[in-house]
């Protein structure tokens, strides 16, 4: 380690551009560099970025040609690293990739209540909802409704891939005919950030 630092102290590099910015697909380039020997030490430090050299020759004029390679960044954050070239410092930044989606079912909760002396008090739904990329998904009623209530179902919080909400309706505060209510699931940094569920029940007539 010692001894690369050596060389790389001793090769002066100057590099045509010292930072880089890339979109978040998959993508090559090159960068031209000049340098006081032709055998400078070449180090990165990150897995998704792969370099290759040509060194400064007489047919070339004295230049020398960096060549690299990045993958695609399937993060939704960005992300940078560093290439070392003799003394010199080149920065390669890459976009945050695309944002994940939100899957939801179903996409309408639709039931039909027949009040009795025996129908339940209570008739729930469970609402799934995921995505690639662990995200803080949420549920709430987008206007208060006193039959119907949503919840998450089990203990925890915080990001992950599959939520799942009881919705339950309470029998006993319908009204004859339709009862009509939105739910809305939200998950920041999605890229469908804000979802709405109708929720429809129908009550028929007491027997």
């Amino acid at each position: 380690m010692a001894a690369a630092a050596i060389a790389s102290a001793q090769c002066h590099a100057s590099p045509k551009e010292t930072q880089k910015l890339l979109p978040w697909a998959a993508s090559a380039g090159e960068i031209q560099w000049t340098a006081s020997q032709y055998d400078c030490k070449v180090d990165k430090n990150v897995p998704w970025l792969v370099v290759s050299v040509m060194p400064p020759t007489t047919a070339t004029g004295g230049m020398g040609v960096l060549r690299y390679t990045i993958d695609t960044n399937l993060s939704p954050a960005p992300r940078t690293g560093n290439i070392q070239l003799g003394d010199a410092t080149i920065e390669i930044s890459q976009a945050a990739g695309p944002k994940p989606g939100m899957a939801f079912s179903p996409g309408r909760i639709e039931l039909k209540f027949a009040p009795s002396p025996q129908a339940p008090k209570e008739l729930t739904k469970t609402l799934f909802v995921g995505s690639e990329e662990p995200l803080p998904f949420s549920a709430k009623l987008v206007e208060p409704a006193d039959w119907l209530t949503v919840a998450p179902a089990g203990a925890g919080s915080g990001p992950r891939k599959q939520q799942s909400f009881v919705v339950t309706v309470k029998t006993d505060k319908l009204k004859p005919g339709t009862n009509q209510a939105k739910i809305q699931l939200e998950a920041d940094g999605a890229s469908n950030s804000k979802e709405t569920i109708p929720v429809v029940v129908q009550v028929g007539d007491a027997k």
